[in-house]
């Protein structure tokens, strides 16, 4: 850079152009080609006992970064290693750890998913939460629906996403439903709330079978992960309704929990879709559509004509 300003300011002496320059000198000097005439840096060596306490802190705290285990063996006096090292030690360690398990066959095989589609409605239940966020604060909401007919049949809402979160859902939706969980399998993802012990038990103890997505396919759940998106778009008008009239007396909590029912009672039992032929989710559960089928049908004929008919044509 220095270079191509000294030859088209040949005039300009080179020792004022860098005078000028805003650049620290050491970058002037990497700009000039130095960085070849620097010394490499030589690596530190750290004694065998300091790296075997590391790797022992590694396999006790797996989850701890360089800068938190250096500060765990100082303190705890079993020698001193930069933050750095301890990086490159704990991916030594990890590509080794791996390296074991899969000569020994420890993975277990992998197994075949089969996506399956619903006939009839309460065949498949679908599961998921999702993240809404209102006056800067984020709230978890958990949503279960029956996938044939898009019915909301449990929400719930909470500040932190665990098995109780995504257990009251499944408590409404078997009340709704009489007590009975679906007729083949409940589906979600591999969240943690999902894949917990207590909502495990629950599932077992209602007796319906839990049947996961593989991970990083979300598609599969795609009935629920499609739900949200509208869910959320029906939420936030329904929240800006609600809080020009809102009780103040009622936490933050309560009145996004309020929120959240009301828009699921919206796309129940007052928002047709496009997909159920323009009939609600409840019109299907009450089985009363049959006529607001044919009536749809007859309105989407008439519209139809009106598009093929012949050009209007002016008077004059």
């Amino acid at each position: 850079m220095l270079d191509y300003v000294h030859q088209n300011c040949q005039r300009v002496p080179l020792k004022r152009i860098i005078s000028q320059c805003v650049f620290s000198r050491s970058q002037i000097y990497e700009w000039r080609r130095g960085v070849e005439e620097r010394k490499q840096r030589e690596h530190k060596m750290f004694p065998e006992k300091t790296v075997e306490n590391a790797v022992t802190v590694m396999m006790d705290y797996p989850h701890m970064g360089g800068r938190k285990g250096q500060v765990y063996m100082i303190y705890h006096r079993l020698g001193y290693i930069s933050t750095k090292a301890y990086d490159q030690v704990k991916k030594s360690v990890k590509r080794l750890l791996f390296q074991e398990v899969s000569n020994r066959g420890l993975l277990p095989p992998r197994t075949r998913y089969e996506h399956g589609r619903p006939e009839r409605i309460g065949q498949i239940w679908a599961e998921d939460f999702t993240q809404v966020i209102v006056y800067g604060q984020t709230f978890k909401a958990s949503l279960l629906i029956d996938v044939a007919s898009q019915y909301y049949l449990g929400v719930a809402v909470s500040k932190w996403a665990n098995a109780a979160l995504v257990e009251e859902p499944v408590n409404q939706a078997l009340a709704k439903n009489g007590g009975h969980g679906p007729q083949e399998f409940l589906l979600s993802d591999n969240g943690s709330p999902y894949v917990s012990d207590e909502h495990g038990r629950l599932l077992e103890m209602a007796d319906i079978v839990h049947k996961r997505i593989p991970s990083c396919v979300p598609q599969y759940n795609g009935s629920v992960e499609c739900g949200v998106k509208e869910f959320k778009n029906v939420f936030y008008n329904v929240w800006a309704r609600r809080e020009t009239e809102r009780d103040k007396e009622k936490s933050l909590l309560l009145r996004v929990d309020a929120a959240v029912r009301e828009t699921a009672l919206l796309l129940n039992e007052d928002i047709p879709r496009p997909s159920l032929n323009g009939v609600t989710p409840d019109d299907l559960h009450q089985r009363v559509n049959t006529a607001k089928i044919e009536a749809n049908r007859q309105y989407r004929e008439h519209e139809k004509e009106k598009e093929n008919g012949p050009p209007w044509k002016r008077n004059y």
